[in-house]
């Protein structure tokens, strides 16, 4: 118990999703307690706060200086109940339609750099111009979607689910 789980120990991916699911919770109850502004998306104004992938979380938020405070407390917070630590050093703060000064403050809250769109995400280009992922990263996420919307279960060909 006191020395932690051995690297490659098949139990540790269970105990991470277990300790960052707090995280998850963490900021669904500093947005109800409105300490942190989630970044309103399209027409229907849909709440955006963040997105979690294995070790990897992508924060949302607009560019509201106690909204980045409050994150950076928050993130610290978790730091200090896990025992995890963030690594702010690899982290970047990408900013869309905001001006440079207003970045280089946000980063200096954060203690982050600044990076610019577009960029890769797990091997996959996000930004302005999908032009920028490769014909065989696209091929591969439209036949995932394709076998999520038209397969059964048990991975066979079944009934469209859409047009």
């Amino acid at each position: 118990m006191e020395r932690g789980l051995q690297q490659g120990d098949p139990l540790s991916p269970f105990l991470f999703v277990l300790v960052v699911d707090v995280l998850h919770r963490m900021i669904g109850e500093a947005v109800r307690n409105c300490r942190i502004s989630p970044l309103l998306v399209g027409r229907d104004h849909i709440e955006l706060t963040h997105l979690q992938f294995a070790d990897d979380i992508i924060l949302f938020f607009p560019p509201e200086e106690e909204t980045i405070k409050n994150y950076r407390r928050l993130l610290r917070c978790f730091e200090l109940m896990s025992d995890l630590s963030i690594n702010f050093d690899k982290s970047s703060l990408i900013s869309i339609n905001c001006e440079e000064q207003r970045v280089q403050r946000m980063c200096s809250v954060l203690g982050c750099k600044a990076s610019i769109l577009p960029v890769k995400y797990l091997g996959i280009s996000l930004g302005e111009n999908s032009r920028l992922m490769s014909k065989g990263v696209a091929e591969k996420l439209i036949s995932l979607q394709k076998r999520f919307l038209w397969s059964k279960e048990d991975g066979r060909n079944g009934m469209a689910l859409v047009k």
